[in-house]
């Protein structure tokens, strides 16, 4: 995450990611999946303002990527609104509930005005929710000036799985590679140039849905060997290494994951994978031209959203706010 501060308000821009590698080794006691991953940051993000106030109400307000119609203040889909603005805007959102936590777990009596702009669609397999939840953890910390790395991290690990990643470490914030069901984040030094498009489509995946349709039985990757193919930061070798065991089970709930990864075959990305659980899909590109023909085949299938992004590596939280 990107983090600037003016006075007692704290300014995030929180990422997006996505899984260049998710391979899944079974269904645990808890319930929860064994998973291993390499979470890669991505320049698509969230914005996330805190600001402190005495007190100890949480004010929460969303904005969404679209033009507000005359007389309204944005903050409210419009009817028939796309499902990728599909957010709680209220109480139930885990941003406000992350900050109660943080409140309970420090004991202030300070509250806060937290304003969201949300450009990461929701349901789509890119992390969105759980980025501007560790953004809401780090800002409130920050701005009561209870900076604790170690707390931080109890708090984001309860609140879900891909949450910890979004807080890198004490040196840097990048690539990892996670186990357990996603929560143990090792980061990786290498920094791959990873061009990316992202395309999602109009319709969302649950997570928990994908997951129960999940058949496993089929021979796992090597995920060491893909490790080691992103330490040597080899962008070639790591789009022919692409893997997700979720594609499959996602695909047979929509059909816009085949849809997605036809586009780019068609366009000559040949290196296009599901994101997470999905919606979302991804290429790693490196010829220039693709991103336009991949645009044009897009607006004709009716894929509403396309995102250029490159793999963004960024200082730690601690190196941010010295």
């Amino acid at each position: 995450m990107l983090i600037h501060r003016s006075s007692d308000t704290i300014h995030i821009a929180a990422p997006a990611k996505v899984n260049l590698f998710l391979e899944v080794l079974g269904k645990r006691p808890d319930g929860y999946h064994e998973v291993q991953t390499v979470l890669c940051p991505v320049s698509l993000f969230d914005q996330l303002t805190f600001e402190s106030r005495a007190g100890g109400a949480i004010e929460f307000h969303v904005r969404f990527p679209w033009v507000a119609a005359p007389g309204t203040d944005g903050r409210r889909p419009p009817a028939g609104h796309d499902p990728a603005w599909d957010v709680p805007t209220d109480h139930r959102n885990l941003v406000v509930r992350a900050v109660r936590q943080v409140q309970q777990a420090v004991g202030t009596t300070q509250g806060c005005r937290i304003e969201l702009t949300k450009n990461i669609p929701a349901a789509a397999g890119l992390g969105g929710g759980s980025s501007d939840t560790a953004a809401a953890v780090v800002a409130s910390l920050l701005a009561w000036h209870r900076w604790d790395r170690q707390l931080a991290l109890e708090i984001c690990a309860a609140m879900g799985s891909d949450v910890p990643f979004f807080l890198g470490d004490e040196t840097h914030f990048g690539l990892a590679a996670a186990t357990g069901r996603g929560e143990r984040c090792q980061l990786l030094p290498a920094e791959p140039p990873l061009d990316l498009l992202i395309t999602h489509p109009p319709v969302g995946c649950s997570t928990s849905q994908v997951y129960l349709n999940y058949a496993d039985g089929a021979p796992k990757r090597d995920f060491a060997k893909f490790v080691a193919a992103c330490e040597a930061g080899d962008p070639k070798k790591i789009g022919a290494g692409l893997f997700n065991a979720l594609q499959f089970a996602a695909s047979q709930m929509t059909e816009w994951i085949d849809r997605q990864l036809q586009v780019y075959a068609t366009c000559g990305a040949a290196h296009a994978i599901l994101s997470g659980s999905g919606s979302s899909c991804f290429a790693v590109v490196d010829e220039p031209g693709c991103e336009a023909r991949v645009r044009l085949a897009a607006a004709a299938c009716g894929l509403p959203r396309v995102y250029r992004a490159q793999a963004w590596y960024g200082h730690s939280i601690e190196h941010q706010d010295a």
